[in-house]
């Protein structure tokens, strides 16, 4: 299977995966770090019994030669969701989604700088027409005043795109699916052990009303990182991956016109997809 063809199931999943997470988060009683560390941990433990079903064993690499990627990948994956989180709680999420769209600049500046992974200019201008598009569906209004929800959003784009960087020389040693696992776990683990007052709280998502839907929500978003790792694996160019992979931001929007009929701004959001669309012909070239 071509590196196209992964990232863009990674993209299509990913997509339905935040219209679940949207859905969930509605909960009176759900609550975000909570929520990661149950998420953190379902996604990982949902990955390995898919992988000890299909391939009856879970295949690691020796961890002492890339200990300290590990650690590295770990570190930034943590910090990065406590950022989203606490972003979250105070700026609007369309706000959050523009900022958090820089990620992918990062990501392929890292790519370019360590791995020496460059977009040409044609694709430069398509992943930057990507991102436009991503702030045209997103935006709601021109305040140009940064808070502290808006640099802690900013953090989280830094973070996240470090680690997808880091993501590119670890994929190298494992198979994607035991890089989920790993890559869940670790990050799961020590968000519990700097929030462990959130643990207690786990218990709300293994109710009736919750269980069956987190399940959906980790297999979906399981099946979609082994995507991303395996495109991420395969492809010539790293950078293409990450920029490709920035129009989950517009397919997200138009799925949420077409399920959850969140239908403001309908004709912004056109021309944002419009305009993505067309970003990502350009990376593909």
């Amino acid at each position: 299977m071509s590196w196209q063809i992964l990232i863009g199931v990674s993209v299509f999943l990913y997509s339905i995966s935040v219209l679940l997470q949207r859905i969930l988060l509605k909960n009176e009683k759900s609550e975000p770090i909570s929520f990661s560390i149950f998420f953190q941990f379902g996604v990982a433990l949902i990955t390995a019994v898919l992988v000890l079903a299909v391939k009856g064993k879970l295949a690691l690499p020796n961890l002492s030669n890339i200990s300290w990627s590990v650690l590295v990948m770990t570190l930034l994956y943590a910090f990065a969701n406590i950022s989203i989180f606490k972003s979250l709680k105070e700026i609007e999420a369309s706000r959050f989604t523009v900022i958090f769209s820089s990620k992918t600049l990062f990501a392929v500046l890292g790519a370019s700088l360590v791995f020496n992974e460059n977009l040409n200019v044609t694709q430069w201008i398509g992943a930057l027409i990507i991102i436009l598009g991503v702030v045209v569906v997103s935006i709601k209004n021109v305040k140009l005043k940064l808070g502290r929800g808006d640099l802690l959003a900013f953090v989280a784009a830094i973070f996240f795109g470090l680690a997808n960087t880091n993501d590119r020389f670890l994929v190298k040693f494992f198979d994607p699916y035991s890089y989920v696992v790993i890559g869940f776990l670790l990050p799961g683990f020590l968000i519990a052990i700097l929030n462990p007052g959130k643990i207690s709280k786990l218990r709300i998502y293994l109710n009736k009303s919750m269980i069956y839907k987190m399940i959906l929500l980790c297999t979906i978003y399981g099946l979609s990182a082994v995507a991303f790792f395996a495109a991420l694996q395969i492809a010539p160019n790293s950078s293409q991956v990450f920029a490709i992979n920035a129009f989950t931001g517009v397919l997200t929007v138009v799925f949420a016109i077409i399920f959850l009929k969140e239908k403001d701004y309908l004709s912004r959001k056109i021309l944002g997809a419009i305009l993505s669309l067309i970003g990502l012909l350009l990376v593909n070239k």
